[in-house]
């Protein structure tokens, strides 16, 4: 079982237990006149509670939450597919899709710095930009698997189809950023209103390619 320290010190909270239960360690041996069964059964209650809190940051955990507007928390997110599926971690259209995903989450936190109302839109664009990179590994990770020709030609146009959506998203991602950036530079940069519309539509058609309807699925 691995942790995941890093994550697990960028809560303020970590900090504050581990002061806290060392603070009240202290004071329990102080108030227990310093007798062994205090030292034990502080020690154990300490260790208790912080082996608890660190529990969470386990590996072999779901994908942690976490704003993904925020670069280490995509980069988590994606780090815990990839060890979901080690084996595709060296394959070209794993690592295109990672690129593309880190691209995404800079070119939305761009856009949420001009435009702070189009947060929570940005949020769940990210959120199936991360869906959508599962599929292409879930898919590369399937190509090594199935044998049969019928089913590896159906995991190729689950995987294309994946990989034409994550680029289409994070084009119309960057086209979004940079036309804020230039209105930025006009005199009246005034927010286009068509943008929340069009990370609707985004978000919509990405929803559909993570979730086909019925009579599209073979």
């Amino acid at each position: 079982m691995t942790i995941r320290w890093r994550s697990a010190f960028r809560y303020p909270q970590t900090i504050l237990l581990l002061i806290g239960t060392a603070l009240g360690y202290g004071a329990l041996i102080i108030f227990s006149g310093f007798r062994w069964i205090g030292v034990v059964v502080g020690a154990a209650i300490a260790v208790v509670m912080v082996a608890t809190w660190f529990l969470q940051f386990r590996r072999d955990r779901a994908a942690p939450a976490g704003n993904l507007l925020e670069a280490p928390v995509m980069r988590e997110h994606l780090d815990t597919i990839a060890a979901r599926y080690p084996a595709v971690t060296g394959s070209p259209d794993w690592k295109r899709a990672y690129e593309q995903a880190i691209a995404s989450q800079a070119a939305a936190a761009k856009i949420a710095e001009c435009d702070a109302l189009l947060v929570s839109d940005l949020i769940e664009t990210l959120y199936t930009v991360e869906g959508l990179v599962q599929q292409v590994a879930g898919s590369c990770a399937a190509l090594e698997q199935v044998q049969t020709a019928e089913y590896q030609e159906l995991t190729r146009q689950q995987l294309t189809a994946s990989r034409d959506r994550l680029r289409e998203t994070h084009d119309q991602l960057l086209q979004l950023r940079d036309q804020l950036v230039v209105a930025q530079l006009t005199t009246t940069a005034a927010t286009d209103t068509s943008l929340p519309t069009r990370l609707q539509l985004l978000i919509d058609a990405n929803k559909t390619a993570l979730h086909p309807t019925s009579h599209d699925t073979p």
